[in-house]
């Protein structure tokens, strides 16, 4: 495995956790990884059955570090792509992501992750990009944020109350 295909599977397994364990904490949560690195995938590394509402819930989390947002029952499916880069997500990038969303209509969003912060060509591509579909991006220390308000539990303790079942 190339040098790159290595980033890109720690990038996607890393994202795959941290949303299979906001699934531990929240209900109605499913992540779907189909496919390796290295398959060809149009554009979806992981997939997510979700509330509706679940990225206004992440939203919050990112600006203020908490949300108490209950989460909808109705769900949506989300494509998810991650882009494990230590710099910025330029032009070209986020370009590329969503050019991928005429290939993934059946999504209701689309979600990209990676990435120090986006840069402001990035962002024009993003903002525009909405006017097609719902389309958020969260970069690294988003994800961070996200990640502190989803402590992990010991598998021991995950039904519940702290006790071993």
């Amino acid at each position: 495995m190339s040098k790159n295909s290595e980033k890109g599977r720690k990038g996607e397994l890393a994202v795959t956790g941290i949303l299979s364990n906001i699934g531990v904490h929240e209900p109605n949560i499913e992540v779907v990884r189909a496919n390796t690195t290295t398959t060809p995938e149009s554009g979806v590394d992981i997939a997510l059955k979700c509330p509706h509402n679940l990225s206004q819930k992440l939203d919050e989390i990112v600006s203020s570090g908490s949300s108490e947002t209950a989460l909808a029952n109705s769900q949506i499916d989300v494509r998810v792509q991650v882009k494990n880069y230590s710099g910025p997500i330029n032009k070209a990038v986020a370009q590329s992501f969503v050019d991928d969303i005429q290939k993934n209509q059946n999504f209701a969003e689309h979600w990209g992750v990676g990435g120090t912060r986006l840069t402001k060509g990035a962002q024009e591509v993003v903002k525009k990009a909405n006017e097609i579909a719902p389309v958020k991006w969260y970069t690294a220390p988003d994800m961070a944020r996200i990640q502190n308000q989803y402590p992990a539990i010991p598998f021991t303790e995950i039904n519940g109350n702290g006790e071993k079942k």
